[in-house]
């Protein structure tokens, strides 16, 4: 059994290339507040996030290429859509190719046909050449494990942590593309389109609050009437508060844990996990399968 850690957006792609290659794998989510994937816009949008000539460039360039057959692989798995729209030509804000999808149905689609243990993961361990996870609920054990711990990764010695980003969803006018984008007193605005309603975003501190403050929400509901030319106070359906996992230097930790064989590490994506999601998730996947077909090599007697 392959173990995925997390079951926000990363953690969710990640199992559903696990699964869709045939690998037995289990998601354990204890479904904490303050998920990043609940307050994530989903826009795939590397120019409009100024990634050009910075370490994140080509892997931003890479995933965006991965986005539309991934969505489709999506789609026809969970039988329903993630929305993913592609802009067709170069805007002010957007280049052709770019684009959006809607993290909650990315998720529900790629954890569709995985299982997930509603439990929380206090300690992964090795004993031998073997894993072990303590839970809430017991001790199981596993082939391999991915880290998809999003802002709770320093709980396992990973050097992450959590920024708060806050978003308002409003009622109605749910088009499909980004409406605008310009950056304002240090934050980049937009409003896009989604299934459920109109995004305007995002703030972004330095903070594991999960809950929204009366500032953040005045603040992000005169932008939105900025942005949006007219007044939005009745139109607010909720407001959005997500952790994004960040790290020292702005790069995902994509790779083996430093200090437990056997495990892999899939965090810190910050602002760019859905953008990144497809790519980190076809990396865990190389990883596993090299890993188990190791460890099969060596214990051929052996399942876990």
């Amino acid at each position: 059994m392959i173990a995925v850690v997390g079951g926000g957006l990363i953690g969710a792609c990640v199992a559903f290339e696990l699964h869709d290659a045939g690998q037995d794998v289990v998601v354990f989510d204890a479904a904490l507040p303050g998920a990043a994937w609940k307050a994530s816009a989903g826009l795939l949008t590397p120019s409009n996030e100024r990634l050009a000539g910075t370490p994140l460039e080509a892997d931003a360039r890479e995933s965006l290429q991965l986005w539309p057959a991934f969505a489709a692989r999506l789609e026809r798995a969970a039988g329903d859509s993630v929305h993913y729209r592609e802009v067709a030509d170069d805007t002010t804000e957007f280049q052709r190719g770019e684009g959006q999808v809607h993290p909650p149905s990315v998720r529900r689609a790629a954890l569709a046909h995985v299982s997930v243990c509603p439990t929380r993961v206090r300690r992964v361990y090795t004993y031998g050449s073997r894993l072990g996870l303590r839970t809430d609920d017991g001790t199981v054990h596993a082939e391999a494990v991915i880290m998809a711990c999003g802002a709770w990764s320093a709980d396992f010695g990973l050097p992450v942590w959590a920024s708060q980003g806050q978003a308002l969803l409003l009622r109605g006018a749910a088009e499909h593309s980004p409406r605008y984008a310009r950056a304002r007193r240090g934050f980049s605005l937009y409003a896009l389109g989604r299934p459920d309603g109109m995004y305007v975003g995002a703030t972004s501190r330095a903070s594991n609050d999960t809950l929204g403050d009366p500032w953040a929400a005045r603040w992000l509901t005169l932008a939105a009437s900025q942005l949006l030319g007219d007044d939005v106070a009745e139109r607010v359906e909720a407001q959005l508060v997500g952790l994004r996992p960040v790290t020292a230097d702005g790069r995902p930790i994509v790779g083996p844990h430093p200090h437990l064989a056997g495990v892999f590490v899939a965090t810190g994506h910050g602002r760019h996990g859905a953008l990144l999601a497809p790519l980190t998730a076809a990396r865990c996947l190389a990883w596993v399968e090299q890993r188990v077909s190791c460890e099969r090599e060596i214990h051929p007697q052996r399942r876990v």
